[in-house]
């Protein structure tokens, strides 16, 4: 396996490639000059040497790249003078390699050298050939080699490929904790690796496990956990009949049961619902009591149990858009009525943040405008709010929320006001798909918002569709139903699905069969390798109705039950997939209420087709 690699330091990733259209730009001659005079030894001033070779090189290149080498050609050290360095110590081959990248642009790495190519591009402080290197060893990641991935990128302090490392080792502990490469692991190794909060374990017992059958493998006779191994259990995490188990085994003092870390959940540790906000009919005010409601109830769906859930009412809020980031689930906008008896239904711009952990609200600094039907993302430390209307009409204004300042700030403005609209993130993009400028018309094509450059570009296109929805998987944007204004009908709903790529145009592959009901305004949400719908409408009739596809299923899979709360359908409401904690251990976190739940799991033939 090999991989080219590109672009040398001093050119952006446009000049890395040539064509007949830019082989007369700057940079290119610049590139090519460079090329010549290595290849022909030409106006060099300096000598690499290695044990075998000799290689003619030009200092003010090597500088340019390389911060060790700009250092020993500017001050007075004996290789400045003499005009010569001495790397014995480095087989020829990979100095030969990473010259040539220096000069090209390109170098093939592979299995064989990525190794000794990391090793000295780091010494020698070429970062992009380190760079290149390690995207190598993340891609190659597997059960043989992450543990010595991740001591290589340990010891040379390699951010991005350590922490790709871990996140291999975490996902795949329970296996990875039987190789024989687990118990060869130093001591400091596994106390960081059985530190992690990623590990992907359903039960602290496990990593207490690993922990005594790694310390048997490296210790004499029976001595008890060190105590640096036995600060790694949570033992806060443990069921009684597991601390029980854990306590007899010994080694354990008193302060080890007193002075415990805060309580944290493992990865493995949550399951993922579906969350679908505001199934409740929204202007039901009331209670059977006839006593004012102004809970309104959101609901969870367990895909791998088929159950529904209830989680912790939100206040009179509805037709709100919501976004999950782990196991918070964040709720913008809507309307809401600050009297139950009052028919004034006002748009909000409220901002509110649930933990599923602590299952509970919080509300946050509320977003800089009112808006109902926007767009509302997230990507790494930040959430989007997009687009919308309000009391003055269809908006055209995003503003973004900035996780660790706890801050809104706006941004570059849409290109039009527009509302209604499928939306998606992907690589740091926000896809904005078809959506209404007014309320006759919808828009043909997308557009698509670099967060890195906080620019809108409009992606012209064939699809003119409205109140549609959309997921991200496997690279590719998902866009499922909405109204299609090309039909000459705005009030009838589409069946049809289609797949956008990362520049957004419609691919062929993967091919989304058509939905069994006409639908939009459904919600829409991923969970694996499933995407979901539920519910929706077709003008006036409303829907209850669920389904899933996965790729490569030539159709829908129906589930013969309806969603809660609106057994007459329901439409216009957020999904997000949300973790929650594991039921078993939702009574060991402090101070938290249980989940109820609303309906049981269906027989085990509704999961059937359509």
């Amino acid at each position: 396996m090999e991989e080219s690699c590109r672009p040398p330091p001093w050119c952006t990733d446009d000049d890395a490639e040539f064509s007949s259209e830019d082989e007369g730009t700057q940079q290119c001659v610049v590139m090519q000059g460079l090329r010549d005079l290595y290849f022909t030894e030409t106006l060099c001033d300096v000598t690499i040497v290695t044990e075998g070779r000799r290689f003619l090189c030009h200092r003010v290149v090597l500088a340019s790249v390389s911060p060790y080498f700009r250092a020993m050609f500017t001050t007075c050290m004996v290789e400045s003078q003499q005009g010569e360095v001495s790397l014995l110590d480095v087989s020829t081959s990979t100095i030969e390699t990473i010259l040539h990248f220096i000069y090209t642009g390109e170098a093939a790495v592979t299995l064989d050298n990525a190794e000794d190519l990391f090793t000295v591009s780091s010494r020698l402080q070429i970062t992009a050939m380190q760079e290149q290197c390690s995207r190598f060893l993340i891609k190659t990641l597997n059960d043989d080699n992450c543990f010595w991935t991740y001591r290589l990128a340990s010891t040379h302090h390699h951010s991005r490929l350590l922490e790709m490392a871990m996140k291999y080792i975490s996902w795949h502990i329970i296996s990875l904790a039987k190789n024989e490469d687990f118990l060869h692991l130093e001591l400091g190794e596994i106390i960081k690796i059985l530190s992690s909060d990623q590990l992907m374990v359903s039960s602290e017992l496990s990593v207490y496990h690993m922990a005594l059958s790694w310390w048997k493998a490296n210790s004499s006779g029976d001595s008890p956990l060190p105590v640096e191994l036995r600060r790694v259990i949570r033992l806060q995490l443990l069921l009684p009949h597991e601390r029980e188990e854990v306590e007899q085994g010994g080694s354990w003092e008193e302060c080890d049961l007193q002075e415990l870390p805060p309580f944290k959940l493992r990865q493995g540790m949550f399951e993922n619902w579906i969350v679908c906000m505001d199934l409740q009919d929204t202007y039901e005010m009331y209670d059977d009591d006839g006593n004012d409601n102004d809970d309104f109830s959101i609901d969870a769906y367990d895909p791998a149990t088929d159950e529904w859930n209830t989680l912790m009412p939100l206040r009179s809020v509805s037709h709100a858009e919501c976004v999950a980031v782990g196991n918070y689930l964040y709720v913008t906008g809507g309307i809401s009525s600050d009297d139950s008896f009052s028919e004034d239904i006002s748009f909000s711009k409220a901002f509110y943040v649930y933990d599923s952990v602590t299952n509970d609200w919080t509300e946050l600094s509320s977003m800089m405008s009112p808006r109902m039907s926007h767009g509302f993302l997230s990507f790494k430390e930040k959430l989007y709010a997009v687009g919308g209307s309000n009391k003055d009409g269809i908006l055209d204004s995003v503003e973004c929320f900035d996780l660790s300042k706890r801050c809104w700030s706006e941004l570059s403005k849409l290109p039009y006001p527009l509302r209604s609209f499928a939306s998606a993130q992907l690589k740091g993009k926000l896809y904005i798909i078809g959506g209404a400028t007014t309320e006759e018309h919808c828009i043909k094509g997308l557009l698509i918002y670099d967060t890195a450059s906080d620019i809108w570009t409009l992606i012209p296109s064939k699809t003119n569709v409205r109140s549609g929805g959309a997921v991200t998987m496997d690279n590719k944007v998902f866009v499922i139903g909405g109204y299609d204004y090309s039909s000459g009908d705005p009030t009838s709903a589409t069946d049809r699905c289609f797949v956008l790529d990362e520049k957004g145009r419609v691919c062929e592959y993967p091919k989304v069969p058509p939905l069994h009901l006409n639908v939009a305004s459904a919600g829409i949400a991923r969970w694996g390798q499933r995407i979901y719908v539920f519910g929706g409408e077709n003008g006036e009739r409303l829907h209850a109705e669920i389904f899933y596809w996965r790729p490569g299923d030539s159709e829908w899979t129906y589930f013969f039950q309806e969603i809660p709360h609106s057994p007459d359908g329901a439409s216009g409401f957020g999904c997000a997939t949300l973790q929650v904690p594991l039921r078993k251990l939702s009574h060991l976190i402090p101070g938290r209420s249980d989940f109820g739940s609303l309906h049981t799991a269906c027989d085990s033939d509704s999961d059937s087709t359509f």
